[in-house]
Formats: structure tokens, C-alpha cells, sequence
């Protein structure tokens, strides 16, 4: 998730959408309205409830299918992606994609 909490990615009915987690710690909710596109500690005045974030200003959950992605912020602006710096939401070399591969690979050897 980003510094705000929130990140694109499919919800419950499959769409992809900018939605927002619950932690089980502080910040328990979202800490500003995100995106947050690297600029969180710019909106708080006091406390900084900001996450860590992904590491870029735009992230994305891994395993995002880009053209569910693309079709999403096409309605908005199609190029706004494009501006910021976007996790490796989609490589083959994201630890969700590594670890879904070794889980398959052993599932794979055991079955057989």
C-alpha cells in the first residue's frame, strides 16, 4: 500500500479500483486521501500517520492485470499513470509472483 493506506488493485468484485486497507497498527486506517504519490507528510499537521509506502509514488497490488489497470484510469485521464514512478505491480520478478511460482512448482512435484 502507499503512504496513505491505499493502493489500485481488484476488489471483492474483481474491478480495480484505489481502495484502502485497515492495519492492525498505527495508522489503523487510512492516513490521508490517496493517492499518495510520495507527498503524505505534506498533508499532516502534528502527528504523522503516514505509512511506509511501496517504495514509489504509485502502487499497485501485485498481480494487477494491466489492462483491468489501463481501462480503470482511462476514465479519468489516460495518461496519469504515465507520470509517476508505479511499483512492479505486474513483473514475474514480484515476491507474490515468486512465491505463487515456488508454490505451484511444489504442488506440481508432490502431485505427481
Amino acid at each position: 500500500v502507499d503512504e496513505c493506506g491505499g493502493h489500485f488493485g481488484p476488489v471483492d468484485t474483481g474491478e480495480v479500483k484505489y481502495h484502502y486497507h485497515s492495519r492492525v497498527i498505527v495508522p489503523y486506517t487510512l492516513a490521508c486521501q490517496g493517492p499518495a504519490l510520495g507527498k503524505c507528510a505534506n498533508t499532516q499537521r502534528g502527528t504523522n500517520y503516514c505509512h511506509s509506502g511501496c517504495g514509489y509514488e504509485v502502487c499497485v497490488q501485485p498481480g494487477t492485470k494491466q489492462s483491468d489497470l489501463e481501462e480503470y484510469l482511462a476514465k479519468f485521464d489516460e495518461g496519469w499513470l504515465s507520470k509517476y514512478t508505479v511499483n512492479p505491480y505486474n513483473s514475474a520478478s514480484t515476491p507474490t509472483a515468486t512465491l505463487l511460482t515456488l508454490i505451484t512448482s511444489v504442488l506440481l512435484l508432490v502431485l505427481h
